[in-house]
């Protein structure tokens, strides 16, 4: 007889199984927090520094473009060519779009550093998240297989203090304990052997009694009796006590 496969038959022993669970989502949960510590300030050095390599890059790019005024109005003053002032405001435009395509690579530099940081945030936010999830699940159903074989040995257990010692149930496919429940089925056949042997002598000595004339109150305790100890020694599900051996 099997375990109904329903979402309450895995917490047969909740405090057991969710105080464990819980022990290993923490532990889980404070390694990574440690990890995602560690990441973080990584993820953070690297933003400053982009930060910190923007800031220089448009400050070098104001200061060219005041050096490259300064430079074409010096030209201007001293020379009355026009084309070495053409040739000399075409370098410096030249000049000065080269800083600008330099600033805005850097510029977009840091835009993905900070795209990747939040998308690294987003990622060990989820992650951790499903995995305490996925954790608490493993938690449950890893406990459920030590738990579960303990409860169907009480349950058992219960029945044989009453009197009924054939077992025909096993554990499932994946359970634990498998050893431990392996001795309680062999003290059961034990018992039942040593139960047959009683019975033996109870069909013997009735048989004895009924071929002496023993009263009838004797005859119908004794064979109460045996129908109790036939009783422990028939499947669950039987219902018909064999007739005595005479």
């Amino acid at each position: 007889m099997a375990y109904a496969r329903s979402k309450k038959s895995y917490l047969l022993d909740p405090r057991f199984q969710l105080k464990w669970t819980a022990y290993l989502v923490v532990v889980v949960v404070l390694v990574m927090t440690g990890l995602g510590v560690v990441i973080a300030r990584v993820a953070g050095r690297t933003s400053d520094t982009a930060h910190l390599a923007v800031s220089q890059a448009e400050k070098a790019f104001e200061e060219s473009r005041t050096n490259s005024i300064l430079a074409m109005r010096g030209v201007q003053k001293e020379s009355d060519d026009p084309t070495l002032a053409k040739v000399m405001e075409d370098s410096l435009a030249e000049l000065e779009v080269q800083s600008a395509k330099n600033l805005a690579d850097v510029r977009s530099r840091q835009d993905d550093i900070a795209r990747d940081r939040r998308n690294l945030q987003l990622v060990l936010g989820g992650g951790g998240a499903a995995l305490v999830i996925l954790l608490f699940v493993m938690g449950v159903v890893i406990t459920h297989r030590i738990v579960g074989p303990v409860h169907k040995m009480k349950r058992l257990l219960r029945r044989v203090s009453t009197g009924r010692l054939a077992i025909e149930e096993r554990l499932r496919r994946g359970d634990e304990l498998e050893d431990l429940f392996d001795t309680f089925l062999q003290m059961t056949y034990s018992l039942r052997a040593m139960q047959a042997a009683r019975l033996k002598t109870l069909d013997a000595t009735l048989k004895r009694a009924e071929a002496t004339g023993a009263a009838a109150d004797v005859l119908a305790g004794m064979r109460a009796l045996r129908a109790q100890m036939v009783l422990g020694l028939e499947p669950r599900r039987a219902s018909v006590i064999p007739p005595p051996m005479v």
